[in-house]
């Protein structure tokens, strides 16, 4: 009888622990890998992702990506020389060496990021304006940072604050693998270069407005809009959910089944915290998932296709167009093109006068949630917040819940006032209060009072 030969693809840990126990020791994983006619490779994860790699299902991932750069021969490509380094190249290697493999969900969102960061234009010491993506990075001094903080904020602080986000990131990255040795972010280790304090945005669904835009969406955006406001996931997780997330739904022949506890998994690698995160089911959810889980010709979806996709499950990137369309139709407006399928100026202008974002269904989800009586740590947990006061500077609440909160709370009151005089709704003004006699008064002198 012959034995199932164990396959780790050059995976394994270099400590005592017989095969069976890595999944569950705290060693580090390692990998060996030679590519058909190419050198061989052997590394640790943890050093070369400057983190423990803790699962093995984490690790296994990253090895493929791994291979994939390897096979491809981009994996270890030497950066230049610190005095020849260019920003656009540190910005590359950053995105190759990082991004690609530890966010890949994220990958088309942080190229579009490093191009208009590149070509973001900074006025040097003597003058000239340079695009920053063709700045040495020794050339890149605290003083450059801030010039770049001042233009980029002609778009908005949260635009500025993203940007330097990511810049402060890949030059802290640099640090680790040795590609430079100092970040114009600090000196010494003070931070000099900070983000500017955002406003925080409160923006909900008015009265008639959550109605009035799923009524101005096509099929694909009122699914996703409904799916927010009953979820709370960003667009990012709802677009990128596949069909084996959805746990507790089957199929028998075209009849969809449910378990009592239906959940959607969103999985470490798909959120922004990187963290598991669990959502029940609302009923409401299920009917769009039914909806959803057959193709034109009437047969369920492979299990990695998308929910979220187009008619055949395909991975649908993202709907600006549609979301601004909708926004402005809701409103009674009609949307403008310009020959470059931008919007107009007007119509940018109207729907910056909206200001409705698709992140805002988020915050209205968790609003509602609250407003309904769900404990503020379960919507810390549902939203994947790290802790409660995120969740609860994060939500926000109406004009109107705020006046039946109001009417609430007096009609407590009267309620409290008629039980202590017995019933009786008879008011004591000051005046009556004044003319009550003071019994320990009386028989006293009144000069002595």
């Amino acid at each position: 009888m012959s034995t199932k030969r164990h396959e780790n693809k050059g995976l394994r840990k270099l400590c005592d622990h017989p095969r069976r126990q890595w999944a569950k020791c705290k060693h580090g994983w390692y990998l060996n890998f030679k590519p058909r006619g190419g050198a061989s490779y052997r590394l640790s994860l943890d050093r070369h992702f400057d983190r423990h790699i803790d699962s093995r299902s984490e690790a296994e991932e990253l090895a493929g990506d791994l291979r994939k750069l390897i096979r491809a021969g981009t994996f270890g490509q030497a950066a230049p020389v610190l005095d020849q380094l260019t920003m656009g190249q540190l910005l590359d290697t950053y995105n190759t060496r990082y991004v690609e493999v530890t966010r890949k969900d994220s990958v088309e969102n942080v190229k579009f990021q490093i191009a208009l960061i590149k070509r973001t234009d900074i006025v040097r010491p003597d003058g000239r304006t340079k695009p920053l993506g063709d700045w040495l990075v020794a050339d890149v001094t605290t003083d450059t940072i801030d010039r770049f903080k001042e233009t980029r904020q002609a778009r908005g602080t949260a635009a500025a604050n993203r940007d330097l986000a990511f810049l402060r990131a890949a030059f802290n990255w640099a640090i680790r693998t040795k590609h430079i040795k100092e970040t114009p972010f600090k000196l010494g280790t003070e931070t000099v270069v900070k983000l500017s304090k955002e406003h925080a945005r409160t923006r909900r669904l008015e009265a008639g407005e959550g109605e009035a835009l799923l009524a101005a969406c096509g099929p694909h955006l009122r699914a996703c809009v409904e799916a927010a406001l009953e979820t709370g996931c960003r667009r990012g997780e709802l677009l990128s959910m596949q069909w084996k997330q959805i746990e507790g739904m089957t199929i028998d022949g075209a009849v969809v089944e449910w378990a009592p506890k239906a959940t959607l998994f969103l999985p470490h690698h798909k959120t922004k915290t990187k963290t598991d995160r669990r959502i029940p089911i609302s009923t409401r959810l299920k009917a769009i998932l039914e909806m959803r889980r057959f193709d034109p010709a009437g047969q369920p979806h492979a299990l990695d296709t998308y929910v979220f996709g187009t008619e055949i499950g395909g991975r649908v990137l993202g709907f600006g167009r549609a979301w601004d369309t909708a926004a402005l139709k809701s409103h009674g407006l009609t949307p403008a093109y310009t020959a470059t399928a931008n919007l107009t100026p007007e119509s940018r202008a109207a729907l910056n006068a909206i200001d409705l974002h698709f992140h805002d269904l988020r915050r209205e989800a968790g609003s509602r949630w609250l407003d309904g009586g769900v404990p503020l740590h379960a919507i810390r947990d549902l939203l994947g917040h790290s802790n409660v006061s995120q969740t609860s500077t994060y939500l926000a609440t109406t004009s109107a819940s705020l006046h039946d909160a109001m009417q609430k709370f007096e009609s407590l009151q009267q309620i409290a006032t008629e039980a202590g005089t017995g019933g009786r709704k008879r008011l004591q003004t000051a005046t009556r209060q004044n003319r009550k006699p003071n019994r320990d008064a009386v028989g006293r002198n009144a000069a002595i009072m």
